[in-house]
């Protein structure tokens, strides 16, 4: 068992490859914007559960075998009972539909409090014992597969995982983020209202805030399928641009960026996507890469289109406001093949 809080999540990558997945997926979302329901998630390693729970006092232990739980409270504060599987005993029948054992053992194991923006992790080995509490939370349930798929496996993907390697352009240098970057990057960007006001994240409180978020991506980049580099122009950092989330099933992913104010208009973000985009179609494997914006964000829309990618339609209110309200989002994609030819790379 785990527990912490959501900004410390990036702390626990290493444990396991697909709970490492589901952590790098979730690293850019905002799980309280999601509708209650169940969401793919990658495809194939995780899936996601978004829902209202009723607490109370519930005796019943359960545990898992196909699957790792990762608990999230979004509203309200659940307590989950926790005890090694092997120190109870009366448990059911294996009910493979549901993955899940169930026990009356009345012993009260070690209860932990989570709050909303906590988070708790159960391997197969963690019995635990969810609900407990008054009234009513709100959760998202990571459901994580604990079989591992290597890469003989004929279910395994095709990409040919590097991470973040360094890459130049005439202009920029494209590299791995360091924690001493974290005042340089609050100051720049992460700090500023207007940088941040149509992104999926919030603006950064202070430069320690900054600090503690990279400590976590710098670990990230020790599992290899990490790509989130920091924009280097001159011997400062101007930006950030990363892979949001991929698919190993489908070979394709979401990249994602923001700029500091001092670099717009100046062509420097589409220098950057290109340059990635030829990363991960050419040496990586992708099949089709992506990126959305906020309506509110023509600009961006602009850099995606002089960088090869084709709008491909519109969602609409698929983003809540900062404020009030939602925003309508546009879609470009680009697929390999037709992209890389269209730029010269074949």
């Amino acid at each position: 068992m785990i527990t912490g809080r959501m900004e410390d999540l990036d702390r626990h990558l290493g444990c396991h490859p697909n709970l490492d997945a589901a952590i790098l997926h979730l690293r850019e979302m905002d799980l309280s914007q999601l509708a209650d329901g169940s969401y793919p998630g990658d495809g194939r390693h995780f899936h996601i559960n978004v829902f209202h729970a009723p607490l109370g006092e519930n005796p019943q232990w359960e545990i898992h075998q196909r699957y790792i739980d990762l608990q999230i409270i979004l509203e309200g504060a659940e307590t989950i009972a926790w005890l090694p599987r092997q120190d109870l005993s009366g448990f059911t029948p294996y009910d493979a539909e549901k993955d899940m054992q169930t026990s009356l053992d009345p012993q009260a194991g070690s209860p932990c409090t989570l709050q909303a923006g906590m988070f708790g992790i159960y391997f197969p080995e963690d019995a635990h014992r969810p609900g407990i509490g008054t009234g009513g939370v709100r959760k998202a349930v990571v459901k994580v597969r604990a079989e591992v798929i290597h890469k003989e496996h004929p279910e395994a993907s095709a990409l040919h995982h590097l991470g973040t390697k360094p890459l130049k352009t005439p202009r920029l240098l494209l590299r791995q983020y360091t924690v001493e970057d974290a005042q340089a990057m609050y100051d720049n960007w992460a700090g500023d209202p207007e940088v941040t006001q149509t992104l999926l994240w919030d603006t950064h409180p202070d430069a320690a805030y900054t600090k503690r978020l990279l400590a976590g991506w710098v670990k990230a980049y020790q599992t290899g399928r990490s790509y989130h580099w920091v924009i280097e122009k001159e011997g400062e950092i101007i930006g950030d641009i990363s892979l949001v989330k991929w698919s190993a099933i489908d070979l394709g992913g979401e990249i994602g960026y923001c700029l500091s104010k001092k670099a717009w208009n100046q062509g420097i973000m589409t220098e950057a996507l290109i340059r990635v985009m030829r990363y991960l179609f050419q040496e990586v494997g992708f099949h089709r890469l992506y990126l959305r914006h906020a309506m509110e964000n023509p600009a961006s829309g602009r850099v995606m289109e002089k960088a090869g990618l084709k709008k491909e339609g519109l969602m609409h209110q698929a983003m809540r406001h900062k404020g009030e309200g939602f925003s309508d989002i546009a879609l470009y994609a680009a697929l390999r093949e037709e992209w890389l030819s269209e730029h010269g790379y074949l």
